[in-house]
Order: C-alpha cells, then sequence, then structure tokens
C-alpha cells in the first residue's frame, strides 16, 4: 500500500472557477426586490391589532413605506 502526499503547490484539488453570467446576478436582485414589494404590501394590509399581535414596534409604518431597493 503506497501513500501519495499531496503538497499545496500541486494543482490536484483545484477548483474550476466558473463566472455567473451578468443576467444571473440581475435576476436574483429582481427577485429580491419583488420580494420586498410584496412584503411590504403585506404589512400595509395589516390592521393595528394585527401588527400588534405578531409582535411588530408600532413603528410600522417606517417600513411599510421604504422604496423596494432599500433594505
Amino acid at each position: 500500500m503506497s501513500t501519495q502526499s499531496v503538497l499545496s503547490r500541486d494543482n490536484v484539488f483545484r477548483q474550476v472557477q466558473t463566472r455567473q453570467p451578468f443576467w444571473s446576478g440581475f435576476v436574483e436582485v429582481m427577485v429580491e426586490w419583488r420580494r420586498r414589494v410584496r412584503s411590504r404590501r403585506e404589512l400595509a394590509r395589516l390592521s393595528h391589532l394585527d401588527i400588534k399581535d405578531i409582535g411588530y414596534p408600532a413603528s410600522i409604518a417606517v417600513e411599510k413605506n421604504k422604496p423596494f431597493w432599500s433594505t
């Protein structure tokens, strides 16, 4: 039985670097923005009692009125 040592300079375990296409990142951003739009619309539909029930702070108006690109 033989033992083979792998040194750090060996390229045995080199990972292939693949670049994501531009559209991939663009689509991810669009999906996230759409998610924010939906969640903020849902917050806007909730009554004061619903908001209190789920434990959100009273200042939820700030979150509801944020633009979709804002985190």
